[in-house]
């Protein structure tokens, strides 16, 4: 009897959970997207957004991920090999061609029978100029726009709530979401009372090789970020456009009063950027800066003799934990104002408590005051 109860308790408990699909959500693009049944099969355009995943779907992030464009694993091969370890059928995933750039393989997307797909909203224009939306509404495939770039504080929580309702963990989302905002509204509170200090991102600083300076990002991502703590970013002052190289003599001219550096253990064209990320010793990271800073004229931008020249892990500008890289970026913008705060340690609680990915050692930041580097 207790048996056939509960067999009757589970199936009403079934039928109910069935029941929230048909459900509709209102994606980052404002676009009204009806979800038919719960997503079983998602394709990720941008592979990133697995951090999503693993505070949603935290004890298996991979289990509904059918195809990927796996950008995560050149982007930060250290997180990459982290993942793969927890979950090694993450390296059996299919890849299909789909970047934000206009590269869009449809017929991998259709043959990877998806039965729902996340799109960063970049990747929008993309999508509009090929045939790849057409042939999805006909074949009954929703697809939701997400983002963590445009407006990186504001759109991370949307971006979180919008997953959460689609694909069936809105408790979790909000959860997340919750301490994300606290830890964001306690954070904005101390900053506004700070001086707005002169701020200068050099994005994958070292990437492009041979001493090249220097590629910075206006009002999105980073930029956007050290605009959202209320310092002054430069790249938005210098640039046109969302991203581009600034010349170092403009540089000389401007002075920043903290110049960042940015990078992770990407290799490209056989040129590497600051290699932080896991399972790094703190020695490569401080020669990677050392080198850097050594570049020719390079001294000339500090605003003063003793001014520090900063690293800082690049991931969290595109990752669901970027208000803990706004934490990196207080200490390091105002670091006597924002000497209690260890955000290394605030990294860790949260993925304990958020995720299961595994502890590993990591570096995210590094110094170098006065030639030298820690």
């Amino acid at each position: 009897m207790i048996r056939g109860l509960l067999l009757i308790l589970c199936a009403i408990a079934t039928s109910s959970f069935a029941a929230d699909y048909p459900r509709t959500v209102i994606d980052l693009a404002g676009r009204s997207v009806v979800i038919p049944a719960e997503p079983k099969r998602i394709l990720l355009q941008d592979s990133n957004d697995l951090m999503a995943l693993s505070i949603l779907d935290r004890h298996d992030p991979i289990a509904r991920v059918a195809a990927w464009n796996n950008s995560l694993r050149s982007s930060d091969p250290s997180l990459w090999q982290l993942i793969v370890e927890r979950w090694p059928h993450a390296a059996s995933v299919g890849s299909v061609t789909f970047s934000s750039g206009g590269e869009v393989d449809i017929e991998a997307i259709i043959r990877s029978h998806s039965d729902l797909i996340v799109a960063k909203l970049e990747a929008r224009t993309a999508v509009d100029n090929s045939v790849l939306g057409e042939v999805l509404e006909r074949l009954g495939i929703p697809l939701i726009y997400v983002d963590s770039e445009d407006d990186p504080s504001r759109n991370v929580p949307r971006t979180l709530m919008l997953l959460g309702e689609a694909l069936g963990q809105s408790e979790a989302a909000t959860a997340y979401v919750q301490r994300y905002q606290q830890r964001l509204n306690a954070l904005l509170a101390r900053t506004a009372r700070l001086p707005p200090k002169r701020v200068f991102l050099e994005s994958r600083a070292g990437q492009a090789g041979g001493g090249a300076c220097c590629h910075t990002q206006g009002n999105s991502a980073w930029g956007q970020m050290i605009q959202t703590l209320g310092a002054i970013n430069l790249g938005s002052k210098l640039l046109v456009n969302q991203s581009g190289d600034i010349a170092l003599e403009t540089l000389i001219r401007s002075k920043p009063d903290v110049y960042l550096m940015t990078g992770t253990q990407r290799v490209r064209n056989g040129v590497g950027a600051i290699p932080l990320g896991y399972r790094v010793l703190a020695s490569d990271v401080e020669e990677a800066l050392t080198r850097l800073i050594d570049r020719p004229g390079f001294r000339r931008t500090r605003a003063a003799p003793q001014s520090c020249t900063y690293a800082l892990y690049h991931q969290f500008y595109n990752s669901v934990f970027n208000v803990i890289g706004l934490e990196y970026l207080a200490t390091l913008i105002w670091p006597e104002a924002f000497s209690d705060i260890d955000p290394d340690q605030r990294y860790r609680d949260w993925l304990e408590t958020f995720t299961d990915i595994p502890a590993a050692p990591f570096v995210f930041s590094a110094r170098s005051c006065n030639g030298i580097a820690s």
